[in-house]
């Protein structure tokens, strides 16, 4: 694993590029998402392929996450290193059905307790299985007696916070050489390092040490997956199942452009570390290109940077002008041409002090103004555009109780009602006939509804964390009904607290 950091940042030039820095001059020579050959795992042992991703590989975009999916990975160990970063992983592992784990690497400098609980506190609210403890950190002089007494005092602290298993994480060289190959923790589960490529848990046999007998996990490479290029490969049990099912059937062509694309990361007001910043959407079904356009803020007005193409929804790019703040909107294009431009999402590069763009004053949104369908573009997230109100006493949209037919209905939550906690579940009525469901979700960003995340499932619920506490959402859905979608429900909306 090897993937230190904590409150680092990615420093260097992106090869992909092909320059650092500077105003860019040509397109991006962008990473061909190619699924690698499908690995199933280890059946014999009830393993699956497992991949395990740190703050170093950022954000990863649902193209990405789709492209291990079609190589077999059906799990994702995320590093608690960068808390937005992972969260933004788990949630995307989750989102694209998948189960999740996570892992805190630990400092023998720093207090383990407090490490311990800082990486729970940055997977609230994810089904992880297992929290992992990741011991290979160089000692730096500390004898074995001090190495096992500080693993006693994470493992404790990991113990107490309940919610998830606790494992190590570790090599045999490392175990034997400066944990003096102690049984003390022979009752956890081990996940254990060796890259030979061979990717049967029966390797154990080979590897021995700690008094374990039967290790859940084996990491057996490093290697760029999807493009993703810090990735570990590895055989591991998993006792839970995945929160969703996603429902991957490619549906029918509509005839149409492509709809605005939601799901933008950076988030709106995210702060990227210097370094290079990668810029995504999710995927449009039946879309072959998108186009990323980014602005620079200038200081009294925003500046045409560049215009990013690519047959997958993101880029990477090493903005020119760090301490800066940026913003970047998305479009798809397929066999009809292109479609409309989602809002902007603004994120800050590096440590911006500089003027802020304004902000046009705040009015009320007409609730009989009648839901858009799902190819119309979505309002305006220019700097003019007054944005949606957020006042909890305001009526919802429609009657959630007199759906038309074949259209879900009794969205919970609505009315712009207060909701807390790491998640939020959605609810809707079921649709007699339905085989899934498909909700949009909308936040407001001081100028107007962006489009969050569209997620499909085959149940009329979801849980979905927030990345942006303090704002409203909304959001709507629809069903499938033989092989079609039918209208979108009304909005509804609340406040995230």
């Amino acid at each position: 694993m090897n993937k230190l950091g904590i409150g680092s940042t990615v420093v260097g030039c992106l090869l992909a590029l092909g320059a650092c820095a500077g105003e860019p001059e040509t397109e991006a020579a962008f990473t061909e998402l190619k699924p690698a050959p499908k690995f199933d795992g280890d059946p014999a042992n009830q393993a699956v392929f497992a991949v395990d991703v740190s703050f170093w590989e950022t954000a990863l975009a649902q193209s990405e996450m789709d492209c291990f999916w079609d190589s077999g990975v059906r799990h994702l160990i995320a590093g608690t290193q960068q808390e937005d970063i992972t969260r933004e992983q788990l949630e995307m592992a989750v989102s694209r059905g998948m189960t999740v784990d996570a892992y805190v690497y630990l400092y023998w400098d720093i207090d383990m307790t407090a490490q311990v609980k800082k990486a729970f506190q940055r997977v609230t609210g994810f089904p992880i299985g297992r929290m992992w403890l990741d011991i290979e950190q160089d000692p730096a002089g500390l004898g074995a007696n001090a190495l096992i007494a500080k693993t006693q005092e994470a493992v404790t602290a990991c113990k107490a916070q309940g919610g998830a298993e606790c494992g190590i994480y570790t090599g045999p060289g490392y175990w034997k050489t400066h944990m003096n190959d102690t049984t003390a923790f022979s009752s956890l589960p081990l996940w254990w390092a060796h890259y030979d490529y061979k990717t049967s848990l029966s390797t154990w046999a080979q590897d021995e040490f700690g008094g374990w007998t039967n290790p859940v996990a084996k990491q057996w490479a490093t290697q760029p997956l999807c493009g993703v290029g810090g990735a570990d490969w590895n055989t591991m049990k998993v006792p839970q199942q995945p929160l969703l099912v996603v429902d991957r059937s490619l549906p029918p062509d509509t005839g149409q452009v492509p709809p605005a694309p939601g799901g933008l990361w950076p988030a709106e007001g995210a702060v990227v570390p210097v370094g290079y910043a990668k810029v995504m959407s999710q995927t449009i079904p039946h879309a072959d290109q998108y186009e990323l356009g980014i602005e620079r803020w200038g200081g009294s007005a925003w500046i045409t940077y560049y215009a990013y193409k690519n047959p997958n929804a993101f880029v990477k790019f090493v903005p020119s002008k760090p301490n800066n703040l940026y913003r970047f909107h998305v479009r798809a294009h397929n066999a009809h041409g292109w479609g409309a431009w989602s809002g902007w999402s603004m994120f800050e590069y590096g440590d911006y002090n500089g003027p802020l763009p304004s902000v046009a004053p705040p009015a009320p949104v007409d609730a009989g103004t009648p839901v858009a369908d799902a190819g119309a573009p979505p309002p305006s997230a220019d700097a003019g555009t007054p944005p949606p109100s957020a006042d909890a006493g305001t009526p919802p949209v429609a009657d959630a109780g007199a759906p038309a037919a074949g259209v879900p209905g009794n969205l919970s939550p609505d009315g712009g009602s207060a909701a807390s906690g790491p998640s939020v579940k959605l609810t809707c009525s079921a649709v007699s006939g339905a085989t899934s469901y498909e909700f949009a979700i909308d936040s407001q960003n001081g100028t107007g509804w962006v489009p969050y995340f569209t997620y499909a499932g085959s149940t009329p619920s979801r849980t979905f964390y927030p990345q942006v506490h303090g704002i409203a959402y909304r959001w709507r859905v629809r069903a499938k009904v033989t092989g079609a979608f039918g209208p979108w429900s009304a909005y509804a909306t609340f406040q995230y607290q």
